[in-house]
């Protein structure tokens, strides 16, 4: 869901609010991360793919079933706008069947285009009015939209016809939860745990907000608003993120003064993307509490995707200062920010702090190597670190692609190019050994192997940076010749 961070990976980050006496946990799950694609090997500019190299010519004559099969292929992969584009393509092929559609329908919901998701699924009901598929995803369009009231009207024609998918009646349930009928809800969310044949996420979904209700039940608490609190939080613990933020503005207009509750709803603004509210609604929360480490992490959050660099270092430093744990992820996007800003010194030390104690991935030697070999010039310090990622990750042949890298930069050409042949030896169809290779076979003139590296970079990349790198000094050496 939401936007594909490309080429990065992402890691859960739980965090702890406190509420009352109670305490929430919400997970984040996009906070850039340790990545592990090959393209976190190395960390190029983004040139414009070149045109002289040999490409595969335009596909202008596939089939339907081609389209549908080349856009599965580009959804499977998160590359959304691609599979969208061969959906269309199929659809013009064959105008009358509804498989087309139905695809660019959930491809756009992926890419949150919610209006033209509806009209692709307007499209399918011309052409088949019963469609239930269909249906269904309207119902799921409208809960995005935030039109509740189609959607709860929608839900109910379906299941007043005898419908009774466990789907349909999963999203019934949180609609009568959402506008208070718990009894209702709740008898609907242990119907779908005791049915079979319910997807088994339908269920821990149910079984979340139902623990939101024996939360409640346990403390013997009889204020309805706690129950609203803890309603949202489950809400946003299952992603169903805009029946959070419906139920944390009625909270919010009895009590503007709850902090927790202003966070949470920032938190569900800042997975639908919507910064400009996520920044309001944590701007309230800090005004409540200034030195809170949640809010000011959540605010750096915010900042830095609304291309605010400067203010998000400050909010992030503040949260470090403050204690927010865990530590690492503060650090981790300090290092990001202090990269983004040119900083390289503050940002390398950034990431060789992370290095000292939090090792997880052998591509968290990545961006520290690049930074010492291309912007701070210190080759020698890039080399340690490819050492360490050896020592580190004895097993991983990308361990070995760094430390080639890295001895490319100090001019040992002899144990660089062994060790990236290791490195293609363990992982043969990875690019990025196979581009640094290529780069250092052109620092010694040897024209021929640099060309073929960077052709099989290119290949094993060519929608990727390193393949369009690789593409790119193809073409210069082409030139040359």
């Amino acid at each position: 869901m939401k936007k594909i961070f490309a080429i990065i990976g992402a890691v859960a980050l739980a965090f702890v609010i406190a509420l009352g006496d109670q305490i929430i946990r919400i997970s984040f799950s996009d906070v850039p991360f340790f990545g592990g694609s090959s393209d976190e090997f190395i960390i190029p500019e983004k040139p414009k793919i070149p045109q002289i190299i040999v490409k595969k010519p335009e596909e202008v004559n596939l089939s339907y079933d081609e389209r549908i099969e080349k856009g599965d292929y580009y959804f499977d992969r998160g590359f959304l706008t691609y599979a969208s584009n061969e959906y269309v393509k199929a659809a013009n092929l064959e105008p009358e069947r509804t498989e087309p559609y139905l695809k660019l329908v959930q491809a756009n919901l992926e890419l949150m285009d919610y209006g033209r998701a509806r009209k692709n699924a307007e499209q399918i009901l011309e052409l088949e009015p019963n469609h239930f598929e269909t249906k269904y995803h309207l119902v799921l369009i409208s809960i995005k939209q935030s039109d509740f009231d189609q959607a709860i009207t929608r839900t109910d024609e379906l299941l007043n016809a005898g419908l009774t998918d466990a789907r349909l009646i999963y999203l019934k349930a949180i609609l009568s939860i959402a506008h208070d009928q718990h009894d209702e809800g709740k008898d609907l969310l242990k119907q779908l745990i005791a049915d079979p044949t319910a997807d088994g996420e339908l269920t821990k979904k149910a079984q979340k907000i139902l623990a939101g209700y024996e939360e409640f039940e346990f403390a013997q608490a009889a204020e309805e608003l706690y129950l609203a609190e803890l309603l949202a939080r489950s809400f946003s613990q299952i992603d169903e993120y805009e029946l959070a933020i419906f139920k944390l503005k009625e909270i919010l207009r009895d009590r503007s003064d709850l902090k927790d509750a202003w966070i949470l709803l920032g938190f569900s603004y800042l997975n639908l993307e919507k910064y400009l509210f996520a920044l309001s609604s944590f701007e309230q929360a800090y005004e409540l509490d200034s030195s809170w480490p949640a809010t000011q992490y959540f605010l750096g959050l915010t900042y830095s995707e609304l291309s605010q660099f400067d203010d998000a270092i400050i909010y992030m430093n503040y949260a470090l200062e403050n204690g927010f744990k865990p530590k690492v992820v503060v650090e981790q996007k300090l290092a990001d920010l202090y990269l983004e800003t040119e900083n390289y010194v503050e940002s390398v030390k950034a990431y060789e702090e992370i290095l000292e104690y939090n090792i997880q991935d052998v591509n968290a030697f990545v961006r520290p190597i690049w930074i010492y070999l291309d912007f701070l010039h210190e080759p020698a310090k890039a080399m340690k670190l490819g050492e360490m990622a050896v020592m580190t990750f004895p097993e991983d042949p990308m361990a070995y692609n760094l430390l080639g890298w890295s001895q490319t930069g100090t001019k040992n050409y002899v144990e660089a190019e062994k060790n990236l042949l290791k490195a293609i030896e363990g992982a043969p169809e990875v690019a990025a050994p196979h581009y640094n290779l290529a780069k250092l076979y052109e620092e010694l003139k040897k024209d021929e192997l640099a060309m073929e590296e960077y052709q099989k970079a290119y290949e094993f990349d060519q929608n990727g940076s390193i393949g369009n790198l690789a593409a790119k000094r193809f073409n210069a050496l082409m030139m040359d010749q």
